[in-house]
């Protein structure tokens, strides 16, 4: 996460990233071009932090097969 501050901070990039992941692969960002809806995957303990921070809005999306 600590170089994505670069890609959100060009004055060439028109648009936010649209997929972000760590090196391992634990856990990635999804978000749509002008931020108005992202998701999240990741281990358990992510997925409670962000439903449990109080500056956030977030929802637990269903799982579907």
């Amino acid at each position: 996460m600590g170089d994505a501050q670069a890609l959100f901070d060009n004055p060439d990039t028109l648009y936010t990233p649209s997929n972000l992941w760590a090196a391992d692969r634990s856990w990635g960002v999804c978000t749509d071009y002008d931020l108005w809806g992202t998701t999240v995957c990741g281990p358990r303990p992510l997925v409670e932090a962000l439903l449990a921070d109080n500056e956030l809005e977030a929802v637990r999306l269903p799982w579907t097969s």
